[in-house]
């Protein structure tokens, strides 16, 4: 369960990244973006609706990062190259998910791809000003570590305002 301070946000929508998806619905998302909203409508994560009170639908937008890295892996020459790949597909996610949605959003990550978004924001020269313009008015990072800690990076990524939320 997650922290009561999070239960009394309202979100308007909610993207997880942690749910493992097939390998057919993987390539439909780093294929074909306009086709994976109709793919991604088709998953949406009940569970989390039990949690957070949602004013729409909670969808699942994972990356499946492992199945993008060994689709790179053949014309990359090494595994930072392909680290530059996805990090480059997450942050296209996230700006789509900043110019949809004006209201709270909610992303959920696997830590990884929170270290390679925040790696990116942090290389950037001015780092704050990127980030608001294509965050949504509220957006709220979460992921777990190793021990299951729920983790929020909130909306000044360039501050690793981290907290724990278990």
């Amino acid at each position: 369960m997650l922290a009561h301070s999070l239960r009394d946000t309202r979100f308007e929508m909610v993207y997880a990244c942690s749910s493992p998806l097939s390998m057919e619905t993987a390539e439909i998302l780093n294929r074909n973006r306009k086709r994976a909203i109709s793919v991604i409508k088709r998953l949406a994560l009940a569970d989390f609706k039990s949690d957070f009170d949602i004013n729409g639908e909670c969808f699942d937008l994972s990356l499946c990062i492992y199945t993008m890295m060994a689709q790179s892996r053949g014309f990359c020459s090494s595994i930072h190259a392909q680290l530059k790949i996805v990090e480059k597909r997450l942050l296209e996610i996230v700006e789509n998910i900043g110019a949809l949605y004006k209201g709270n959003v909610l992303i959920v990550m696997e830590p990884l791809m929170v270290k390679l978004l925040t790696n990116h924001f942090l290389s950037e020269q001015n780092v704050e000003t990127k980030w608001n313009s294509i965050r949504p008015a509220s957006l709220s990072i979460l992921h777990s570590d190793a021990k299951g800690c729920h983790l929020i990076l909130n909306n000044d990524i360039s501050h690793y305002q981290c907290q724990s939320v278990a």
